[in-house]
């Protein structure tokens, strides 16, 4: 049976990686300094509530689950990006000792010292083997920083399999109990684990629960009108919380995520509709490497304009309270700049999508087949 996609969860995808990306961006006096990009960076919370669910959708009540399988296909899926944008980390770090040994680069433009910090030779192999979030030794935005998550994520993947196959029947019981353990480990300021897998756990199996409560509601059918309300008002929620700063803030939006994407399941109202059109299933196709690109692409063109800026004295760029800012000529022009580096982070990752992740899950597969002759000779 062919399981079902939820189409408008997947254009929330890429929104999400898109709001990232204009939250790691500053520029004078434009969109980026909004309230709502500035509380961006909480998407990725969301990330891990639609991973949780889409994860427990397609495995997690499936029967004869095979570990080998089921990991190769996760570390397919998600390792060749990684590793290719560690890689352009890496070389980027290497052009920067060269600038820095045969020029004078002024840090007040923010630039650090290469292979120093949290891009030290140290953190390379934590890197490699996607554990920079897993410790309080290492730095878990080293090299390619939104690749903090996907460490996380990865080894979520192996956890979810385990609670799978150990508590089987009370699977969904244990993942209520991760969840919840991980909520409150939070909010008492835990140091059991870091604050990054304690709420990539929280909010992962908490996606994976509510998967199980959309099992039970699925056969409810909401109308267009009464659908679009709901939506319309866990969209104007979202955008609240995503820009609020009351306290507890990232422990009230992962509740708010859990609803959303409850609902969102069901496809019924206006908004769905429109997350269904072609424009938004493209971008959420692309989220991935949207999200895992954006990082590297920022650096290359804040560093070019670091440049220009040497060469022609003429300020582009400034560190305003610990933050690197890009100033191309004033309000509008920097907006126009921002739309532009959109476009072109979208372009590069139609090709980091079509290069490298799909060759990555091709290359599992073909080694599926393989490994499926073999057994039959």
């Amino acid at each position: 049976m062919v399981k079902k996609r939820f189409e408008a969860l997947d254009a929330f995808r890429g929104l999400c990686a898109l709001s990232v990306v204009v939250y790691h961006m500053h520029l004078v006096e434009s969109i980026t300094e909004l309230d709502f990009f500035r509380g961006s960076s909480i998407f990725v919370e969301f990330f891990f509530v639609l991973s949780g669910f889409v994860l427990t959708h397609g495995y997690g009540f499936k029967d004869n689950l095979n570990f080998n399988r089921f990991m190769k296909a996760r570390f397919f899926r998600i390792y060749p990006l990684h590793f290719f944008m560690f890689l352009v980390f890496f070389l980027l770090q290497v052009v920067m000792f060269l600038a820095f040994k045969f020029t004078s680069i002024s840090s007040s433009t923010g630039v650090v010292e290469p292979f120093t910090g949290r891009n030290a030779i140290s953190e390379i192999l934590p890197n490699l083997l996607l554990l920079q979030s897993w410790t309080p030794f290492t730095s878990p935005i080293s090299f390619n920083g939104p690749s903090w998550s996907i460490s996380i994520e990865f080894y979520l993947y192996a956890l979810l399999f385990l609670s799978i196959a150990i508590f089987q029947s009370n699977r969904v019981i244990s993942w209520f109990c991760i969840s919840s353990i991980a909520f409150f480990l939070i909010i008492f300021g835990s140091d059991i684990l870091t604050p990054q897998v304690l709420m990539g756990g929280a909010c992962f199996f908490g996606g994976a629960f509510t998967y199980t409560i959309y099992k039970k509601i699925s056969h409810l059918n909401f109308s267009f009108s009464a659908g679009s309300v709901i939506e319309i008002a866990l969209i104007i929620s979202v955008i609240l919380i995503v820009q609020s700063t009351i306290e507890h803030q990232q422990i009230l939006a992962p509740f708010i995520f859990f609803l959303t994407v409850l609902f969102f399941t069901f496809e019924s109202g206006c908004c769905s509709k429109i997350l269904k059109t072609k424009p938004f299933q493209y971008m959420g196709k692309l989220s991935y490497s949207i999200y895992m690109t954006h990082a590297a692409i920022l650096t290359i063109f804040s560093s070019s304009l670091i440049l220009i800026q040497k060469i022609s004295g003429y300020k582009l760029v400034s560190v305003i309270n610990g933050d690197r800012y890009l100033d191309i000529g004033g309000g509008v022009l920097n907006n126009v700049i921002i739309l532009f580096f959109i476009v072109i982070t979208i372009y590069i990752s139609s090709l980091t999508h079509k290069y490298i992740e799909l060759k990555g899950q091709k290359l599992n597969k073909n080694k599926a087949h393989i490994s499926l002759e073999e057994n039959r000779t």
